[in-house]
């Protein structure tokens, strides 16, 4: 499975972080995403994707990460999921700072702009970090949940915080649409290089169920 998304994602991610990087050859995309969202916009809408952005910012998304971390340290049966929630997001953060920087896309300007910062803007972080943080633990889920029923809802519930969370990026004005794409895309690049490595590191573990 990991196998099979990174030759999905890192082609996509790829040819994303090309066409942008070329003078915004996907400048319509990000357009015409912006300009539906700003036909959407609502005080209620607006304060309700605050929040839910607030709630995943790449801090609040570290808060959780330490607070997993200090848990799964006191479960000496977890311990072993430790190494994999470090390298998904911590680790995995680290990456999109470099490759912000290696890309510079400015953010979004003009007057409809909702949030404003002075960070480069591809990929975006919040949609990377939520990407990694429910991929780490939709990895937990598939090795110890075994219904299906219950594997389908929680998946289903991880996609649509991703989705909302990544939506929430654009609606603000603070991201391109091509942006958190990207951000979506390189998270589970890493996460499918994160578990070919750990399939790798212990042929008995978790991994390499999942990767196989």
């Amino acid at each position: 499975m990991a196998l099979l998304m990174l030759c999905l994602a890192l082609p996509g991610f790829v040819a994303l972080a090309w066409l942008v990087s070329t003078q915004g050859h996907l400048s319509g995309l990000d357009v015409h995403a912006a300009e539906w969202a700003r036909h959407l916009r609502s005080p209620a809408l607006t304060q309700a994707l605050l929040v839910i952005t607030q709630l995943h910012s790449v801090m609040a998304i570290s808060i959780y990460t330490a607070g997993l971390s200090v848990w799964l340290m006191f479960k000496r049966q977890h311990r072993h999921w430790l190494l994999p929630l470090w390298l998904f997001v911590p680790a995995g953060a680290a990456l999109n700072v470099l490759m912000k920087h290696g890309v510079q896309r400015p953010r979004p300007t003009g007057d409809d702009v909702l949030l404003t910062l002075s960070t480069f803007s591809f990929p975006s972080g919040h949609a990377s970090a939520t990407t990694l943080l429910h991929g780490f633990l939709a990895l937990v889920v598939l090795t110890h949940v075994p219904r299906p029923l219950w594997r389908g809802a929680l998946g289903a519930v991880s996609l649509l915080m991703i989705g909302l969370v990544s939506w929430s990026r654009v609606y603000l004005g603070v991201h391109f649409f091509t942006d958190v794409l990207a951000g979506v895309l390189e998270a589970l690049v890493w996460m499918a290089l994160c578990v070919l490595a750990l399939s790798v590191r212990d042929q008995r573990g978790p991994a390499e169920r999942l990767a196989g």
